[in-house]
């Protein structure tokens, strides 16, 4: 596991710990700074990593926008009626066919957000989107796509045409191997970010929680 996801899962499972405690404890002074130092030490262990939040931290936003919306785009294409006729009409897999170009677009614009963040955020990430499509990259062959030396995919658009629906349902539908690496990938990025930017104005109440 990189050292950005092994950062965040120690501090969480630490700042878990601590709020669990002090809830029973109904807001104890030296859990309260225990918790802030864990914070503090935290934040110090991303910035030596290349992670600073503060001023100029738009690029990570962007970055946990574009993950939302490849999050998205992945969700989409779990729906079953991409994959079936309505009662009474002949298939057509036109809008099937849409969503999954639309999730190439946004899983290129998420590479192309983490590439401009640069350091430990696009080392981590980078490597475990790479890995989840090349452990299925025989699969992606069948549609078309393929991964790019900058971490972008490409669509032969003719051959994505001429794919079967349970080609693409396979590689896509809920629950398999491809989707779950790629939720567990995007899920993290989101709260790494979303962490490490709301540290630039930490607050605790008695609870230790953050407001």
């Amino acid at each position: 596991m990189s050292q950005i996801n092994n950062s965040y899962e120690y501090y969480q499972s630490s700042q878990g710990l601590l709020r669990m405690l002090n809830n029973k404890k109904g807001g104890n002074a030296l859990i309260n700074q225990l918790v802030a130092d864990n914070d503090l030490k935290y934040q110090n262990r991303m910035e030596e990593l290349g992670f600073k939040a503060g001023k100029g931290n738009d690029k990570y936003k962007n970055v946990d926008t574009a993950s939302t919306n490849l999050l998205d785009a992945l969700e989409k294409l779990q729906d079953k009626d991409l994959f079936a006729a309505e009662e009474g009409k002949e298939y057509d897999k036109s809008n099937l066919l849409k969503a999954v170009s639309n999730y190439v677009c946004a899983y290129n614009s998420t590479v192309s957000n983490l590439t401009k963040c640069g350091g430990a955020l696009y080392n981590s990430f980078d490597k475990e989107l790479k890995a989840s499509f090349k452990e299925k990259a025989e699969e992606f062959a069948k549609l078309g796509i393929s991964l790019e030396q900058d971490g972008k995919l490409a669509v032969n658009q003719d051959k994505l045409n001429e794919a079967s629906v349970d080609d693409i349902k396979a590689l896509f539908e809920k629950g398999s191997g491809y989707v779950s690496n790629m939720t567990e990938s995007l899920n993290s990025i989101n709260e790494i970010i979303g962490k490490a930017i709301a540290m630039s104005s930490t607050n605790y109440n008695p609870q230790g929680l953050m407001y």
